[in-house]
């Protein structure tokens, strides 16, 4: 099955009674995953910023099981705190920006359910592939700790 039927099928689940701790990136969030994850990269997803933000004005919000994340391009899947550290001191935003004690405060944030901005996920129209923009990090600590992640799916 294609991961664009698997997404309509496996994403949307009942969110009764459950609190809703992943918020919406905030335009400023936007911005910065743009500037780091395009400008900087050289990645040429889109034309321009205004271009990435009218896009994920129209992305879809959808909850992410593990089935369809395993079809998440760019995905580190680490399965525990170590292997998360490992990964993150090869970063060149360690250890300034990413480090043991921000890691720490992430693990504490989605496990005691506290708001928390939501990963960006890019679909390919023409090939329904998805690759993680932002937030491998955070969706990887939240596997680990047994939380459902809510993603914003930006169509490219």
């Amino acid at each position: 099955m294609k991961p664009s039927v698997m997404l309509k099928q496996s994403f949307l689940s009942p969110l009764s009674g459950k609190t809703d701790m992943w918020t919406k990136p905030s335009e400023a969030d936007l911005k910065q995953e743009y500037f780091v994850e395009i400008e900087l990269k050289g990645n040429n997803f889109f034309d321009s910023e205004e271009a990435f933000l009218q896009a994920a004005s129209e992305g879809d919000v959808l909850e992410l099981d593990g089935v369809t994340d395993a079809y998440i391009g760019y995905r580190s899947h680490t399965r525990s705190k170590e292997q998360l550290l490992n990964l993150i001191r090869s970063y060149r935003s360690y250890p300034e920006f990413r480090n043991e004690q921000t890691i720490a405060k992430l693990y504490e944030r989605i496990g005691n359910d506290m708001p928390m901005t939501m990963p960006i996920v890019l679909m390919f129209k023409e090939s329904g592939k998805m690759r993680v923009l932002g937030g491998n990090t955070r969706l990887d600590v939240a596997f680990q700790l047994n939380k459902t992640p809510k993603v914003l799916v930006v169509h490219v």
